[in-house]
């Protein structure tokens, strides 16, 4: 019996090995499957990964198994599908224990997620509970569906009519905006041919042999016309034509229209060659009623006419805002002074521009917003006019006189070669025995004089009650100035006439003199404008000491001043 059952154990012991490297077999077989398969797959024991096949490695961004294996499922996975993973994790309990498919988002190596959906299995691996992960990348599927929904929400939701057909014509879809383009419902159109639901004659295949898109009049179930253009697109199974009701367009286009023809500023579009495309009226009426078809002007020919700063300065071609220099800085508020067509008219603009599309400035038209300021500007350089000159007189003021010789002495430029102090003699007896009327006349009188026996460089202001100063232009010799001051005394003694206050007074006829100091500047000049005007006031007081009516010349670089009296409106009592 023994033999019996040892001889049995020696034929069982080779068909069991055999089994057994058949087994093994198997099993390289099928891990080679798993290893090479096309869809990605894990197993992972204890919340760690236990295998990776190749194909998770590359989708997870890893460059080997080894970067994975032994790491926590939960660092690859986004923490808001965490919690659903466990749970599913949780209920299974035992070896072939299923969950229905689960849709997570992953994280790959460096972070980026990834919608998959996750098919897991209870299993052993090495004697251990384990779970094997099946992915499914639904990326793409889940921008698809996404995109899908999205299109479907911009028919729904759009403006222009969206229509599908069959290849023969018969409309098979009609959204929203078709139904109220056309006042049909979907009911109303569905299966009808095109034609016929938009009122006019449409031969698709023609309009896609001809480029796709046609301009047509249309009309609704109320029988109104509607100007429409139509594109039309060929599919596997027929036509998509899209309908754009143009009548809502213009009508909204016309309104624009309106509304900038109404303003009072002036809108001009600029294409990006320069070419004017289009200005409202407030710009002709601006620049001026001669600058008609302004559409067709290049707008390097519209610059033509002269244009200044906003301090009045002639500004040179390179200077003016062209075009390359709307385009690279878009600014606000800009102040110009131009001549307007046709009258030659100085007209002030404040001028806003900017670029129509920021994102492609080469080939962007620009957007120029034009106020006339004309007024204000003229209000505001009066207003400075008055801050700088005599009332009276319309002459320049001290401050003015003063600011201007020490700009000269300031600058490079030797500007002035002499000043003159000029005090009217007699002033006060006119005025206290004829009154002030005869002080102003005498006052408007002299400046008129003075100021034409002075030469077209020079300056003549007045800084007190009787008193002038002259700024005589560099260079100019002493023999010159010699010859002016004669000239000056020569006009101011020529009889000035007094009108009548009233009926009953008599014209009244006065004769004047002056007392006339002079200072010489030079080029290197080194005092200040108080300085020289002191120097030159007595010179004046030296010439009047004399007895009036003479000049002195001032050869000392600093002279004492003499006692100042307050300055003084016409009328006040003067020195004589």
């Amino acid at each position: 019996m023994a033999g019996i059952a040892l001889k049995s154990i020696e034929r069982v012991q080779p068909l069991a090995l055999a089994e057994q490297s058949q087994d093994i077999e198997a099993d390289q077989q099928y891990r080679w499957l798993l290893d090479h398969s096309p869809v990605a797959m894990c197993v992972h024991a204890d919340g760690r990964y236990v295998y990776v096949n190749q194909t998770l490695v590359r989708k997870m961004g890893a460059q080997s198994a080894g970067q994975l294996l032994g790491r926590k499922i939960t660092d690859f996975i986004h923490p808001d599908s965490r919690a659903a993973v466990r749970a599913q994790i949780a209920a299974r309990q035992h070896d072939g224990d299923t969950g229905p498919p689960l849709e997570m988002v992953i994280l790959t190596l460096d972070g980026v997620p990834r919608e998959v959906e996750a098919l897991a299995i209870q299993t052993q691996w090495e004697g251990r509970p384990a779970h094997k992960v099946v992915f499914r990348d639904v990326s793409a599927q889940k921008a698809t569906e996404a995109s899908l929904r999205f299109q479907a929400a911009l028919v729904a939701h759009a403006s222009d009519a969206f229509i599908s057909t069959t290849t023969s014509g018969f409309v098979t879809s009609w959204n929203p905006a078709a139904a109220a383009i056309y006042q049909r419902s979907a009911v109303d159109a569905l299966g009808l041919p095109i034609g016929g639901v938009v009122g006019a004659d449409l031969d698709l295949a023609a309009i896609v042999v001809g480029g796709g898109v046609v301009h047509a009049t249309h009309r609704a179930a109320d029988g109104s016309e509607l100007a429409v253009r139509v594109s039309v697109s060929r599919m596997d199974d027929g036509f998509v034509v899209s309908c754009a009701n143009q009548t809502a367009l213009r009508r909204a286009e016309q309104q624009c229209q309106r509304v900038v023809a109404s303003l009072q500023e002036g809108v001009v579009v600029i294409k990006a060659d320069g070419t004017v495309e289009s200005a409202n009226p407030a710009t002709l009426r601006i620049f001026g009623g001669s600058m008609t078809g302004v559409g067709a002007v290049e707008f390097a020919k519209v610059a033509e006419v002269p244009v200044y700063d906003a301090n009045g300065r002639l500004l040179t071609r390179d200077q003016r805002p062209v075009m390359e220099t709307l385009k690279r800085s878009p600014r606000r508020g800009c102040i110009y002074g131009l001549d307007r067509f046709g009258d030659g008219e100085r007209i002030w603009i404040s001028i806003n521009w900017s670029l129509l599309d920021p994102s492609d400035p080469d080939r962007s038209s620009v957007l120029m917003s034009i106020v006339d300021i004309t007024d204000q500007h003229n209000a505001h350089r009066q207003l400075a006019y008055q801050a700088t000159h005599d009332v009276l007189t319309g002459l320049p003021n001290r401050a003015h006189l003063v600011a201007l010789i020490n700009d000269a002495i300031g600058s490079a430029e030797y500007r002035w070669g002499a000043v003159l102090f000029i005090d009217l003699d007699k002033f006060k007896v006119i005025n206290d025995e004829l009154g002030h009327h005869a002080g102003d006349t005498v006052l408007e009188v002299a400046a008129q004089r003075l100021r034409a026996a002075l030469g077209p460089d020079d300056v003549v202001g007045r800084v007190g009650g009787d008193e002038f100063v002259a700024l005589l232009a560099a260079p100019i010799q002493g023999v010159k100035v010699n010859a002016l001051v004669r000239r000056l005394h020569t006009a101011l003694r020529k009889p000035i006439r007094i009108p009548a206050v009233c009926d009953y007074t008599p014209t009244r006829r006065v004769q004047i003199g002056a007392s006339i100091g002079v200072v010489a500047v030079q080029s290197d000049e080194q005092r200040c404008a108080a300085e020289i005007l002191r120097a030159a006031d007595a010179a004046m007081y030296q010439a009047k000491t004399t007895g009036g009516t003479t000049c002195h010349h001032s050869e000392v670089a600093s002279a004492p001043a003499r006692r100042r009296q307050p300055a003084r409106r016409a009328g006040q009592p003067a020195r004589t």
